[in-house]
């Protein structure tokens, strides 16, 4: 996971000092705990590796790397790099936090590790632990360090259980889940025609599915697409003449899952221009909105109270305290992130295009 390019010489020669454990230098520290060089690489390139299986654009090259994402002029490797370093940040202050609150973890839980560890050394290196360390070389670290690693790791885990968690001594109140859904969340009425496809069926009616196993899709016929637009200008002529939206959802809507309306949050998987538009809306404020899934009319609606206790919302809500807590365990630990000292001169040698990419350990 070393951050920097490195030839089929100098990974032997990183891989043996993994094996020897040499000294390498702090990246940064807070209270008793830092995090050291061999650290940092490894965790490096186990975001570089989540971060190549999670954005689809993702390309392993100096070119992807340099290119400019954010008006302000930061390259990719400026975003991914910061948020690599602000990540490590947090789980340093979260592992001093630990101590702080005087935890400690099960017995079982190092055991745990080491029987996952061990299975790595069965599964990559024939058995042998001095091949498995051989390998973890290629990321700054050995079998100790990375037991280190996981230990952190269970730490961060075991905080945020005893703080937020079921019966956790700070715990979430109804003023936290309101205060969360204030922020993140909207409410809005969806009215939806879909003008763009259907869904093809075999000549006995039976739906079709792709080699992927998604359902099959097919071109509208100019007689389906004109219906299509007769009900669009159905839509568009009701509200036009100051019909209640309930009432034009109730006639027209082809989507009628949710009759209490959508609760949107930028975490949530839905369509893009749909969700940004819902989130700048006035309470009463309609808009219309063309994807390639349709046609959308959005109204923003007053939230309900307590809307995570209604099962109609239910979908919405799911894990609903997980992510409350969550963002309060978050918010927690950055308010300590200030305090927590960076070695710059040694983060400057560093460089997520030049990091190796771990999608095993």
């Amino acid at each position: 996971m070393k951050n920097k390019i490195i030839s089929a010489a100098a990974a032997t020669l990183l891989a043996a000092c993994a094996l020897a454990s040499c000294s390498s230098e702090s990246v940064m520290t807070y209270g008793s705990h830092s995090i050291n060089e061999n650290e940092f690489s490894y965790y490096l390139a186990t975001y570089k590796g989540k971060y190549a299986q999670t954005y689809a654009d993702f390309k392993n090259t100096p070119e992807y790397f340099s290119s400019v994402v954010t008006d302000d002029g930061q390259t990719v490797e400026d975003v991914l790099y910061s948020a690599v370093v602000h990540n490590v940040e947090m789980t340093l202050v979260c592992e001093q936090m630990f101590d702080d609150y005087g935890l400690s973890l099960s017995r079982s839980v190092e055991d745990t590790i080491n029987s996952y560890i061990d299975d790595f050394v069965d599964e990559y290196a024939d058995g042998s632990r001095n091949k498995f360390n051989a390998a973890l070389g290629a990321y700054g670290v050995n079998i100790n360090m990375l037991k280190k690693i996981y230990l952190r790791d269970e730490k961060v885990s075991a905080l945020y259980d005893a703080l937020y968690g079921t019966n956790g001594i700070i715990g979430i109140t109804d003023e936290d889940r309101q205060n969360y859904l204030d922020e993140n969340y909207v409410r809005v009425r969806h009215i939806y025609v879909n003008n763009k496809y259907m869904y093809a069926t075999d000549e006995d009616g039976v739906q079709e599915y792709t080699d992927d196993g998604l359902r099959k899709k097919r071109e509208l016929t100019a007689e389906e697409l004109a219906a299509k637009q007769a009900l669009i200008d159905a839509i568009d002529e009701s509200l036009a003449e100051g019909a209640d939206f309930d009432e034009v959802y109730d006639a027209f809507s082809e989507d009628k899952y949710y009759k209490n309306g959508y609760y949107i949050s930028e975490n949530m998987d839905f369509i893009e221009d749909v969700m940004d538009s819902a989130m700048s809306l006035e309470v009463g404020e309609y808009k219309k909105i063309e994807t390639d899934y349709g046609t959308h009319y959005i109204m923003r609606l007053e939230m309900d109270e307590k809307p995570w206790e209604n099962e109609d919302n239910s979908d919405f809500f799911d894990g609903y305290d997980t992510t409350v807590g969550q963002a309060l365990f978050a918010d927690m630990a950055e308010e300590k992130i200030s305090e927590v000292v960076l070695n710059e001169k040694v983060l400057g040698e560093y460089t997520m295009a030049d990091s190796a990419i771990n999608y095993r350990f």
